[in-house]
């Protein structure tokens, strides 16, 4: 597990597009594509619009392979979509085949969505050892990464399937979701975390008892990978001895 604390959620998000811009050149010396899942939510906009812009060039999109750590069953052109928000800030903007970018579906059922999505990465990932190159992650002030939230019945099921669909009573909405079970065979893992509202969450999933059910951050664990939080003084100013 590795820290990287900043001073400030921009300056957060500049040294991560710069650390992420240089793994995928490395990786790609040595393979043909490079396996990216990107996050939801609102902490990833400012780094989506940073390697839209500046890493446009410096990143060889074409060989890259885009996929969701989770989506909300909305329509695509829902604000809310995950996927409509990467497209808006970062994939209509740089030069990367439509083929390469794999969103999980919301015009059919969810369960059947979850079923098609975890077949396609099936297809990516059963002869090999890791699954995705690069992981982005971020956690919820309830500790909840994914659509793993405290209290998800989805731990039932937590070393069964790679995608699962889930009801979230509070938003009452579907969600689908990747699993820990592939998300932990992953190469690289970086969380993206950021504000004061977060820190103490934050300090239970590194610091606390493992608990998941409560903080279902803890469940990320890579197996043989590398685990990387990314965070602001704000979001980090609780934990006691971040190395």
């Amino acid at each position: 597990m590795e820290f990287h604390i900043f001073k400030s959620k921009e300056e957060l998000a500049k040294q991560l597009a710069e650390w992420i811009s240089n793994l995928i050149n490395a990786i790609l010396q040595e393979q043909q594509y490079f396996t990216l899942v990107l996050s939801g939510g609102e902490t990833p906009k400012i780094l989506f619009k940073i390697l839209s812009s500046d890493y446009k060039e410096k990143i060889d999109w074409k060989r890259i392979q885009i996929f969701w750590a989770d989506e909300r069953v909305v329509p695509f052109k829902d604000e809310r979509n995950n996927a409509k928000t990467a497209f808006d800030i970062l994939i209509d903007k740089i030069d990367i085949p439509l083929t390469q970018t794999h969103i999980m579906r919301t015009d059919i059922e969810p369960v059947f969505a979850a079923k098609e999505y975890d077949k396609k990465l099936h297809d990516y990932f059963n002869h090999t050892e890791k699954s995705f190159d690069l992981v982005l992650l971020g956690m919820g002030d309830d500790g909840h990464t994914l659509s793993l939230f405290p209290g998800s019945s989805l731990f039932e099921n937590e070393n069964e399937n790679w995608v699962n669909a889930v009801y979230n009573e509070a938003q009452q909405m579907y969600r689908i979701t990747l699993m820990p079970v592939l998300v932990n065979r992953a190469s690289h893992i970086a969380f993206m975390v950021d504000g004061d509202k977060k820190a103490k969450s934050l300090k239970q999933v590194i610091e606390g008892d493992y608990n998941p059910i409560e903080f279902p951050a803890q469940t990320i664990k890579p197996i043989n990978g590398e685990l990387h939080w990314f965070l602001d003084e704000a979001a980090a100013k609780d934990l006691s001895n971040p190395k």
